[in-house]
């Protein structure tokens, strides 16, 4: 005998269906608004996403990849957010240090014949402090063949844990990397 079809599993009924997607979106945009400037940015619109906002394009690869939890426990998990999307390389990084509130990144800055246009790349890297909505970028220009960027972390942030983001960008900050983790550095004394 051969089967013809069969029946499909039923999905379960979302408990609380709306209050979770409520819930989604109002910890999504909080986790976004201390870095909307660089959300702004790195999620900039292109030609065949016009009608797409920066926030938007955020706010949903936020709600596909980040969320975790079950209502009324959802929340976003730092290590899967995105801060920008983009085609550049991203960084090889070596090594990441935090002592007290200062932040140095080393990364391996040799380059080949083939990619020395991309030697004067931007790096942006990004201190949040996602309990309490704090966020800090380095004010000092750093490109790629630098090998290393060292950061100061400002007043109120430094004996704070942060959650360290790495974004490369051209020159003209009109292409960006997708945003790289670099996981959770906690203060301290030494």
């Amino acid at each position: 005998m051969k089967l013809l079809s069969t029946q499909k599993e039923r999905k379960q009924l979302v408990v609380n269906g709306t209050e979770t997607v409520r819930m989604k979106f109002a910890r999504a945009r909080k986790f976004l608004n201390p870095v909307n400037d660089i959300i702004q940015m790195g999620f900039a619109a292109r030609k065949r996403n016009l009608r797409k906002t920066s926030i938007g394009r955020a706010m949903s690869a936020l709600l596909r990849n980040a969320m975790t939890g079950i209502y009324p426990n959802i929340e976003v998990d730092p290590t899967k957010a995105q801060l920008s999307a983009g085609v550049k390389l991203p960084l090889g990084v070596d090594s990441v240090d935090r002592q007290q509130k200062q932040i140095t990144i080393v990364w391996n800055s040799a380059t080949n014949l083939l990619h020395q246009d991309r030697q004067d790349d931007g790096i942006i890297l990004c201190a949040y402090a996602v309990e309490e909505e704090l966020a800090a970028i380095n004010d000092e220009l750093a490109v790629r063949q630098d090998g290393t960027l060292t950061m100061q972390l400002p007043d109120g942030m430094e004996k704070l844990p942060v959650h360290l983001y790495l974004i490369v960008h051209d020159r003209e900050k009109a292409n960006f990397s997708n945003s790289q983790y670099l996981g959770l550095f906690i203060y301290s004394m030494i």
